[in-house]
């Protein structure tokens, strides 16, 4: 009974998405490793059903245990029917579904990110699973570039959405469709007869990242038809980029920071090339405080290197200050310095979606 999307998979047909993600998942077999316990979030929209039903076609060759989760902001009228429908869905396709209702209507899109992340955090640790999967496309990559772009973010923010990254400590985030296109994912849900719920949140043009989906994106594909790919691509070559100079920021960095009686040579600091100086700096500033400077920030520190005397709000109770020839880290009246004696980098907080 039910619609065909609805049924449990019998032996699945091997279609031209299911080829695309098995090559690719050989191709980078750290990113879903054979065995893996997955916790995949699944929405009811296009790209969440091309993702678990695909992963659950492909189990059979690479092992994985596969659970999902959803999240119900109660935002809209029919959240409570879309959950479950979702929970339907897994019921039919042999698949443990675990709800989560938000307490109360979140305040905005930042909010709702953060409680869905959150709760999907706690609901991996208590399942024991490694990885939270989610179905982002090159679309949302492309998207994500412009969003960014328009806060002016440097590479690293331009470089979001990376196919994976640690999510908390021992638990990644994963995207294994960032070489689909929404496209796909449609054309697949199509094919295999999925039964997609339509999100009437996607419309709402007070949102921002409903304006650059709608308008923007697609007077940019009337440009160049492919933009949206040369973005998607634009992006993962940042992401690399980002990744080399946090590297090289590292290895600067290690000498400038190394006596625990000191803080950083600002002397050091103003002779690397700009580029790794504002690195330096802003991984440094994250090591200690848990929280990294905007790009603008950085440049107006970057300019008050050569003040001696400076003291220099930046935000969440911290301050920086130039004392006795090195610079301090400070928090509320403290006249303590902060050290690290090793360079752990706390996660990054969550990409928008």
């Amino acid at each position: 009974s039910g619609s065909p999307g609805q049924r449990a998979p019998s032996t699945p047909s091997w279609s031209r998405w299911h080829h695309r993600l098995h090559k690719s998942l050989l191709t980078s077999p750290d990113l879903l490793p054979s065995g893996a316990s997955l916790l995949v979030a699944v929405s009811g929209g296009q790209d969440s059903l091309c993702l678990l039903r695909l992963l659950q076609d492909l189990q059979r060759l690479h092992h994985w245990s596969l659970q999902v989760f959803h999240g119900d902001h109660r935002w809209r009228p029919d959240s409570g029917a879309n959950a479950a429908h979702v929970q339907s869905l897994c019921a039919a396709w042999g698949l443990p579904c675990h709800l989560e209702v938000a307490p109360g209507r979140l305040p905005g899109e930042a909010a709702a990110r953060q409680w869905r992340y959150g709760r999907a955090i706690a609901l991996c640790r208590h399942l024991g699973c490694s990885q939270l999967v989610t179905g982002h496309t090159a679309t949302d990559r492309a998207e994500t570039l412009l969003f960014h772009l328009c806060r002016g973010s440097g590479s690293r923010g331009l470089g979001s959405l990376r196919p994976q990254r640690p999510l908390a400590p021992g638990l990644k985030i994963t995207r294994p469709l960032l070489h689909f296109s929404r496209q796909d994912t449609l054309q697949c849900c199509q094919a295999l007869r999925l039964p997609i719920w339509p999100d009437a949140s996607n419309d709402d043009q007070r949102l921002t990242r409903n304006r650059i989906r709608q308008r923007v994106l697609p007077e940019l594909e009337h440009v160049n038809s492919a933009a949206m790919t040369h973005m998607a691509a634009c992006a993962q070559q940042l992401a690399e980029e980002s990744d080399l100079l946090d590297q090289l920021a590292r290895e600067a960095l290690d000498p400038m920071a190394a006596r625990k009686s000191a803080s950083l040579s600002p002397q050091a600091l103003a002779a690397l090339p700009r580029p790794l100086a504002s690195r330096c700096l802003a991984l440094w500033i994250e090591d200690h405080t848990g929280w990294r400077p905007d790009r603008q920030q950085l440049n107006q520190l970057l300019r008050s290197l050569n003040h001696p005397g400076i003291m220099a709000p930046l935000g969440r109770g911290w301050r920086l200050r130039w004392r006795r020839g090195c610079l301090h880290l400070q928090r509320g009246n403290s006249e303590t310095a902060y050290l690290p004696t090793t360079h752990g980098s706390p996660s990054p907080p969550a990409d928008p979606e």
